[in-house]
């Protein structure tokens, strides 16, 4: 498999490329490309959450302790106190940072369910799902979130496919084929789970046919938007 910073950079480099075109092509603002590099870096180190003693999954337990902290301090400020709104938010921050990751990790194996295509689908309708539902997001904004997401876990499952061939000794290691599968045949009520959360997460995404609207009444010329003008 390939090391965290390769996924890093894998993710770095094909994502801020896509931003860039979604944001000279829709004429987007800084912001959003920016939330789209952010949400394709995300997706390129998620599948590696499954991994106890990986940096992805430290990090990313840590961010989803921090982001649901501050929302839950900001959500309670006219109710409590200053202090007791710090320390709700450590106390939400400690229960996702250290018990939740221990159980996470207690029903969940490397390279099982979540090294799958149904992952990187169901990733990116949640994130799709969740920007339409509470980041006041357009239709067009949540879904190009939610591809980016999905476009940024199929680089890493692609790169550990990939570093899963020994080139130099023309040979392909044991654990090629376990990234880049459509689901975990061996693990049937995981794979049904997550069909079931995927379809679930379906029904709180913004239309579809709106977003394809947007994009048609946004979308430049891609000559002009993402040629120098001597060409």
């Amino acid at each position: 498999m390939a090391d965290f910073n390769t996924h890093i950079l894998g993710a770095t480099v094909v994502v801020s490329l896509g931003a860039t075109c979604c944001t000279k092509l829709l004429d987007l603002g800084m912001t959003d490309g920016l939330m789209l590099t952010v949400a394709g870096l995300v997706g390129g180190v998620l599948p590696d959450i499954d991994l106890k003693q990986s940096q992805p999954s430290r990090f990313l337990f840590s961010l989803l302790g921090l982001i649901a902290a501050f929302a839950w301090l900001f959500a309670n400020i006219p109710a409590y106190s200053g202090l007791e709104l710090w320390i709700g938010a450590a106390l939400v921050y400690l229960l996702i940072r250290f018990p939740l990751w221990w159980l996470f990790h207690t029903v969940t194996v490397h390279r099982g369910i979540l090294h799958s295509l149904i992952a990187a689908l169901m990733m990116g309708v949640l994130l799709s799902a969740v920007a339409w539902q509470f980041l006041n997001t357009s239709e067009l904004q949540s879904w190009l979130l939610g591809i980016f997401m999905t476009l940024g876990y199929l680089i890493h499952l692609t790169l550990d496919e990939i570093y899963s061939v020994d080139f130099s000794g023309v040979k392909v290691r044991r654990s090629f084929g376990s990234a880049l599968k459509p689901m975990d045949f061996d693990q049937i009520p995981a794979s049904c789970l997550v069909l079931f959360i995927t379809g679930m997460a379906w029904f709180w995404t913004a239309s579809y046919d709106v977003a394809w609207q947007q994009w048609q009444s946004l979308y430049t010329d891609w000559r002009t938007a993402l040629l120098p003008a001597w060409l």
